[in-house]
């Protein structure tokens, strides 16, 4: 396989200078240094799952797998090297893994999968994990302190005014409450992000018969991501994420102005250690409580201005809401229009290499080169997939391959019809009939039980209301405090 050729064949050029500097380069270097060994372990775990579902011959995942496991003993500098004519991080994987597996092996790794892969998820997933570990020490620390310290009384201040007093234990207990929602938050963005992705395919998954939960299981998963194209499309995982973590900067930055407010010759109620201490180069005096300014600036980093734009964020949503919900009881649906736009655009092409695969002795791989190919030729002459029949399937292969492909007219009319593209995609969370009718199912009992949580809400905030009211009617009319 020329290696300049992994997945260019639709293109008739090479990456252009200036993209591969501004795009493809930078984009290299990223992702070799934030999942290289991400990348190989789902390639692992995709290939004991092609081997044990029988899709890939045990001898391709054997060679396949003893590839993957040379290629983490050597590390992610092994390919530190960017080479222009493999374009993408994945293709510099793919190269090194045929290198070592040979290209039929190396071919099938690809089978039913494109970007984006899980890597985000578990690049994401250890870094979560590691900042409760981290807050957990800090809130047992600040518990601590609290106990130490129930009986210190001390002022409290509101506008930064002398208020009313307290103990520091009580204020620092006010604070852990504060990190433990944190926590709670951050535990919240974990679940979201631990949800697998692999098997969506491009967006419709894929017409083999891939098991998604034996995937996520490996790659310690909790769950697998069920709608495909949701998997392409979502990334709220990450917005969950860092909306948890400013939170979290907004918490602790708190904590931090006060501590070091309270750490000047003003208020003295506090101070550090030396070894955390910073000195002045001028001023023989001084004794800087650096670590505080630190962390607040870090908080402000995850946030910048917060309340005025999320109120009006919530405002303007609930109104775009409001406006989407009607329009939406307007809509047609032009089926014919659909149904026409589907067959056109070569949109059922992975179905025509999966085809090729299945049918033939080509690898994925090979097969996908041969279909990229074919595109161009269909397109450059002006003819429309209903239009490819297999001797131009049969070009395409010669020109990249030397050969025909071997699939007869009905074989080729049959992947490329939309129709019978949706009904082989069977997947859980596909396109197909009874997949899309258990979505619907379970969509509509999610429905029914938010609808439910919402009543519950509601009337709790309500019934409050009603009970205050009583109270204060209690006083006015009084009936109380008497």
């Amino acid at each position: 396989m020329p290696a300049e050729r992994i997945s260019r064949e639709r293109l008739t050029e090479p990456p252009g200078e200036i993209y591969t500097a501004t795009v493809l380069e930078p984009s290299f270097r990223f992702m070799l240094a934030e999942y290289y060994d991400a990348l190989l372990e789902t390639n692992k775990a995709w290939s004991v799952m092609l081997g044990d579902t029988g899709i890939v011959e045990p001898d391709h995942v054997r060679r396949l797998l003893s590839a993957l496991n040379l290629m983490s003993a050597e590390g992610a500098d092994s390919l530190s090297e960017f080479n222009p004519a493999y374009e993408y991080f994945y293709s510099h994987i793919e190269n090194r893994l045929t290198e070592l597996a040979g290209p039929d092996a190396a071919g099938e790794i690809n089978l039913g999968r494109t970007r984006p892969e899980p890597l985000t998820r578990m690049a994401l997933r250890p870094r979560i994990l590691l900042l409760v570990d981290r807050l957990v020490a800090v809130i047992e620390r600040l518990l601590d302190i609290a106990a130490r310290e129930s009986a210190t009384v001390m002022p409290q201040w509101t506008h930064m005014q002398p208020a009313q007093p307290s103990t520091l234990g009580h204020y620092l207990l006010g604070v852990t409450d504060a990190l433990l929602r944190d926590v709670r938050r951050l535990a919240a963005a974990y679940r979201t992000t631990n949800a697998c992705t692999l098997g969506c395919g491009a967006l419709a998954g894929t017409s083999y018969a891939v098991d998604r939960e034996l995937v996520a299981d490996l790659l310690g998963f909790d769950e697998v991501r069920e709608n495909t194209i949701d998997c392409v499309a979502s990334g709220d995982y990450g917005l969950e994420t860092t909306a948890a973590v400013a939170n979290l900067g907004i918490t602790l930055s708190r904590l931090c102005e006060d501590l070091y407010l309270w750490h000047t010759d003003e208020f003295g109620l506090v101070e550090i250690g030396d070894a955390f201490a910073g000195s002045s180069s001028m001023m023989p005096q001084k004794k800087n409580a650096y670590p505080f300014e630190y962390v607040r600036a870090r908080g402000a980093r995850t946030v910048g201005e917060m309340v005025p734009p999320l109120f009006r964020t919530c405002d303007e949503t609930a109104t775009s809401l409001r406006l989407l919900e009607g329009t939406l009881g307007t809509l047609v649906v032009h089926r014919e229009r659909c149904a026409a736009r589907a067959a056109s655009g070569f949109s059922t092409a992975t179905e025509l290499a999966a085809v090729l695969h299945r049918r033939t002795d080509l690898d994925y791989r090979s097969a996908h080169r041969v279909v990229g190919h074919l595109v161009l030729l269909a397109t450059t002459a002006g003819r429309c997939p209903a239009d490819v029949d297999a001797a131009l399937v049969d070009q395409a292969a010669r020109e990249v391959l030397g050969r025909d492909a071997g699939l007869s007219d009905e074989q080729v009319r049959d992947a490329l019809d939309p129709a019978r593209f949706v009904s082989a995609h069977q997947v859980a969370g596909g396109p197909a009939a009874e997949p899309v009718r258990q979505a619907l199912a379970g969509a509509h009992s999610a429905v029914a039980d938010w609808r439910d949580w919402l009543n519950t809400a509601r009337s709790t905030m309500d019934d409050a209301a009603c009970a205050l009211a009583a109270r204060v009617e209690e006083y006015v009319g009084g009936g109380a405090g008497d």
